[in-house]
């Protein structure tokens, strides 16, 4: 039949028909989680569901009289656990599906590929079906089984390893480095990992923790976090990726009525161990929350390392990070306001300065709460900058999402 169509120049409502009974399917699929969800009596005590579903237009442009590039994203989210008292034992499985259509799918090359990638030890990420302006992916980021026994606990399979303490830069976070402007992904990427903790006390921990990437690369180190004078303090060191060895340092607290906290690691390549080509990743930080609810926040980084030209935004924001790369620039500034307008409508203001680029990011954010559980959201970001010339070059970027929590 495809053939068919195809010969009689209808090869286009093959494509449309597949792309339709593609959606009817996911939305079979979000009927059934709605059902489980309200249906939350009808699951065993000991297991446990929740997620989200979010619908999000979005639009990116370099010039707002010029080309515009539009896309739309159902983003799904299901959270299983499972949890048995009497051993001491939790289960975790957790995916992301995402159903993707407009022009990025269309005109990004590899962009199918990117968002099927998965850089764990084990392929979790499948690109279920794939069309010319389309494409549905699903994707594992959580698979573990965790024990505790007294002071000792142990978490096996893909995971998150949280070490960082700041708020956008985390030079302490080696094992799920993540970017600040996917305020989509709130949960981050996991890690096939192995993660041992030893309580030696109510607020101190001895932590060991190893992974493996998809490229047979172990990232492997030691985290001890004490608590002294009012902060939480954690020094650390391993190799990551098999290629750098890194120690670092990184705290937590409160001077007067704001938060300061901070990371330091140090990198430097194992096969180079005698020579000067380490380098520093230091992010330091703190927030104000004033009685009227008025936070203010600041951030800067210094990130010490070689950074390869690039013609365009696009290219630096789906960029791959990792905790010895994590900006645009060896210095980034970041200033962040957020206040309640009323119990239901939140708004904030980020903005960036990125002095060797002479350029910056500015994105604010609002957010209105329609129900206890639906939510919806208005985000752009902006950036602007020299890239490879003096000239100034721009990317816009704007958000429309409707979030409902289950």
């Amino acid at each position: 039949m495809k053939n068919v169509l195809n010969i009689f120049g209808f090869g286009w409502y093959a494509s449309a028909t597949r792309a339709i009974r593609l959606c009817t399917y996911f939305l079979c699929l979000l009927v059934v989680i709605s059902t489980m969800a309200l249906a939350q009596d009808s699951i065993p005590k000991n297991w446990s569901l929740n997620g989200y579903v979010t619908n999000m237009q979005s639009f990116s442009f370099q010039k707002f009289n010029e080309d515009w590039m539009s896309d739309n994203l159902i983003h799904n989210r299901l959270n299983f656990k499972w949890h048995n008292t009497a051993n001491n034992l939790n289960f975790s499985f957790e995916l992301r599906n995402r159903f993707i259509s407009g022009e990025s799918v269309k005109t990004i090359p590899g962009y199918t590929e990117m968002i099927s990638r998965d850089d764990g030890l084990l392929n979790l990420s499948k690109n279920i079906s794939t069309g010319k302006s389309y494409l549905f992916n699903s994707k594992i980021d959580r698979l573990n089984i965790d024990y505790t026994q007294g002071k000792f606990q142990v978490t096996v399979g893909r995971q998150r390893i949280n070490w960082g303490q700041c708020f956008a830069w985390n030079p302490n976070d080696l094992f799920n480095s993540y970017s600040f402007f996917d305020f989509d992904y709130v949960e981050r990427p996991g890690s096939d990992a192995v993660r041992m903790q030893y309580y030696t006390s109510g607020t101190s921990v001895v932590e060991l923790a190893a992974k493996e990437n998809s490229r047979h690369k172990l990232t492997s180190a030691a985290l001890y976090r004490f608590n002294r004078w009012g902060f939480d303090i954690q020094f650390l060191g391993g190799i990551m990726n098999a290629e750098d060895y890194v120690a670092g340092t990184g705290w937590s607290g409160h001077i007067g009525g704001a938060s300061f906290r901070g990371e330091a690691s140090y990198f430097h390549p194992k096969n180079n161990f005698k020579d000067t080509s380490g380098v520093w990743a230091i992010s330091v930080g703190s927030e104000y929350v004033f009685k009227n609810s008025l936070s203010l926040q600041f951030e800067v980084l210094y990130n010490k390392n070689k950074f390869q030209d690039v013609s365009s935004f696009e290219g630096l924001y789906n960029a791959d990070l990792s905790p010895k790369n994590l900006s645009f620039t060896p210095v980034s500034v970041l200033t962040q306001i957020a206040y309640p307008i009323t119990p239901l409508f939140n708004a904030s203001l980020s903005v960036m300065y990125f002095p060797k680029l002479k350029g910056f990011f500015v994105g604010p954010t609002f957010v209105y709460s329609v129900t206890d559980n639906i939510d919806f959201s208005l985000i752009t970001q902006s950036f602007a900058g020299q890239l490879i010339t003096s000239q100034t070059t721009y990317f816009h970027m704007t958000f429309l999402r409707l979030k409902w929590n289950f």
